[in-house]
């Protein structure tokens, strides 16, 4: 189906995605198809999907995308994420939210790579919100899952990013991080300390890969001691069966240690001009 008739059928089926909520009749779905853009505009604001990519450590090959939001008011003002959240305290409008935005991730995911079959797109990294995963009593990640169906996605496509202290500390999270592995996402924890201990806890809930700070990573490229913290802190990981990302390595020194120390993925705002060149 042409990705026109499918963003469409979209606006006119945002009841699916919550139809107790009121921001569905503030909705709506937008796609360009000269850029191969598609935006949404919700309770006033413009949201539009960015996407950049994870590549293999040796710049070979993108392993996935990473999803993240630009958000303008009507005066094209650029606004944080936690705006859109404003008008969504109703948990039955932080729902509608959080699927509105994930379905808007995926569509420009496909608009982005049409020439790329469905089935063989790499995983696209999205949020799920933890206002959301405390909203939603059971069955985490059902109807997401029937959205993505119309669209050829399988969960499996999708890595799901939680944040570690939630999901540590909190039950309700970690009973949604289980539903979610088994509907088959995969799941990504993001901002784990380098003196992470729970390991086994990760791998017992089906988590697939694991993220460091960003701004422990820059550190440690000027301190040789907390490079070895690092090398630890990949090997536990691995020993899990967890894939790494490393995220915001920008020039060759920090490319080849996360070469060397064996990271699965490297992200950061320059390996796109550096894998073209």
């Amino acid at each position: 189906m042409p990705l026109t008739a499918v963003v469409n059928y979209f606006n006119e089926h945002l009841d699916d995605f919550n139809r107790s909520a009121e921001s569905r009749h503030q909705a709506r779905y937008l796609y360009d198809s000269a850029k191969g853009e598609v935006s949404g505009e919700i309770n006033g604001l413009t949201v539009h999907s960015r996407q950049s990519a994870l590549y293999n450590s040796e710049l070979t090959t993108p392993v996935a995308y990473e999803s993240h939001l630009d958000i303008r008011d009507n005066q094209g003002k650029s606004l944080k994420r936690k705006a859109l959240y404003y008008s969504a305290w109703a948990s039955e409008e932080v729902i509608f939210l959080d699927r509105f935005l994930r379905i808007l991730h995926t569509l420009h995911y496909l608009a982005q790579h049409t020439e790329v079959p469905v089935e063989e797109l790499v995983p696209l990294i999205m949020d799920v919100h933890w206002w959301h995963v405390r909203a939603v009593e059971t069955s985490h990640g059902q109807v997401f899952e029937q959205l993505l169906t119309q669209l050829g996605i399988k969960p499996s496509q999708i890595i799901l990013r939680m944040q570690a202290q939630s999901l540590i500390e909190d039950d309700h999270v970690r009973a949604a991080v289980r539903s979610f592995e088994k509907r088959g996402y995969r799941l990504l924890v993001e901002g784990l300390p380098v003196d992470h201990v729970h390991w086994s806890l990760l791998a017992e809930m089906g988590v697939s890969w694991v993220a460091a700070d960003p701004d422990f990573l820059q550190a440690m490229l000027r301190n040789r001691l907390l490079q070895a913290r690092l090398d630890q802190w990949i090997q536990s990981a691995h020993g899990e069966k967890l894939k790494v990302w490393l995220q915001a390595l920008e020039g060759p020194k920090a490319l080849e240690l996360a070469w060397r120390l064996g990271a699965d993925a490297v992200s950061g705002s320059r390996l796109d001009e550096i894998v073209s060149a």
